[in-house]
């Protein structure tokens, strides 16, 4: 037997379906099993529902669909008298069936139609409600039976395959939680670079694809970062050396230029022979709209409070605004004395600064353009 090929390849990429084909096509040949399916199931009431599964080449092969009541919840041996005969051990149907049950007589009919004959699984729990099934079927037509080194193996292999099932569990996770990460980075105002010591990049979000497409000061090539300011690279190699603190820079020329605050991160690539270095990336000349809903939820504001205040930050004037509106100027000077008097603010300056500090001002409505 070659177990220890076999648990190299089961923990070498969990994350991997083809992966799990391979291992299994190796878990038949060296148990003689013409089909083996893993399945990770989960309790609802009194039985099990399958929520994930894997098969061996020949099994795929097949039908992508087995019929109902094998590759399904349908399947007697999930019925939950019978599945709690086999749990924490290997089993084969005389030990799951009683004797003349008219449920294992239609279930090896249906195995029969497809070349299945002679059973022997497992089946572990591997949290409160999750359960990892392997199930091996030798062909119909072949006269020897799993015998006890194979039931061994499997007994030996069972808690491995739920220890790589939960390593694949945390991975997928890791990797839905990257995706909703990197999704929410892309709304944000602001653009996101990382970057080497090389400014080679590593990640960016779409906010700062955006910018360097259309900026002539700071531009992609070849994967890294080109500025026509040549200090951008000599900044970042410093921040990925261990340089500290901040590094501000600005790329570009009149309302095109670009405002970039650099950062390295603080973690342990300094010891790998250089740390990340984060960039953030802003348009000068951009205009900062915060929605006067934000604001009157944010400071306590009416609706015509936060109406004023959202204007004032997009650079009005009080005699613009009142004209825009169509009120008279006393009206909104007033407005703003209740403003003042609610946010604490006491100029007008102090007031647009706490709005383009607040959380507002970060997550736009709208995906950046």
């Amino acid at each position: 037997m070659h177990t220890d090929s076999l648990l190299y390849q089961l923990y070498a990429r969990p994350d991997d379906a083809g992966q799990w084909t391979a291992v299994l096509n190796q878990l038949c040949r060296e148990t003689g099993a013409r089909s083996a399916v893993l399945q990770a199931v989960k309790r609802s009431g009194s039985r099990l529902t399958i929520a994930w599964s894997a098969a061996d080449s020949y099994t795929l092969s097949r039908d992508a669909a087995p019929p109902a009541g094998i590759g399904d919840a349908d399947n007697p041996r999930l019925e939950a008298r019978r599945f709690a005969r086999g749990l924490n051990r290997v089993a084969r149907d005389e030990e799951l069936f009683d004797r003349d049950d008219p449920a294992q007589h239609r279930l090896h009919e249906q195995l029969a139609q497809r070349r299945l004959g002679r059973f022997m699984g497992s089946l572990r729990q591997l949290d409160d409600d999750t359960y990892v099934g392997l199930a091996l079927h030798r062909a119909i037509d072949d006269p020897d039976d799993f015998s006890a080194a194979h039931a061994s193996q499997l007994e030996m292999l069972a808690p491995h395959f739920g220890q790589a099932m939960a390593l694949r569990a945390r991975l997928s996770a890791g990797d839905e939680l990257d995706r909703q990460l990197r999704l929410h980075a892309d709304r944000m105002r602001s653009g996101l670079i990382v970057c080497d010591a090389r400014a080679q990049v590593r990640w960016m979000n779409q906010r700062a694809r955006a910018l360097l497409q259309s900026s002539t000061g700071l531009q992609l090539r070849g994967g890294g970062l080109h500025a026509a300011d040549a200090h951008l690279r000599r900044h970042i190699a410093e921040l990925a050396a261990g340089a500290g603190g901040n590094r501000y820079l600005t790329v570009g020329e009149g309302r095109d230029s670009l405002h970039l605050a650099l950062q390295a991160a603080d973690d342990a690539g300094l010891a790998a022979g250089g740390a990340s270095v984060l960039l953030a990336v802003t348009q000068a000349a951009a205009d900062v709209a915060v929605p006067a809903a934000a604001i009157a939820a944010l400071f306590g504001l009416t609706r015509a409070e936060a109406s004023l205040v959202a204007g004032l930050v997009e650079g009005c004037s009080l005699e613009q605004y009142a004209q825009r509106r169509g009120v008279g100027l006393g009206t909104v000077r007033g407005q703003l004395k209740q403003v003042q008097a609610k946010t604490g603010a006491t100029r007008q300056a102090e007031l647009v600064r706490l709005v383009l500090s607040s959380a507002a001002a970060q997550l736009p409505e709208q995906y950046p353009a």
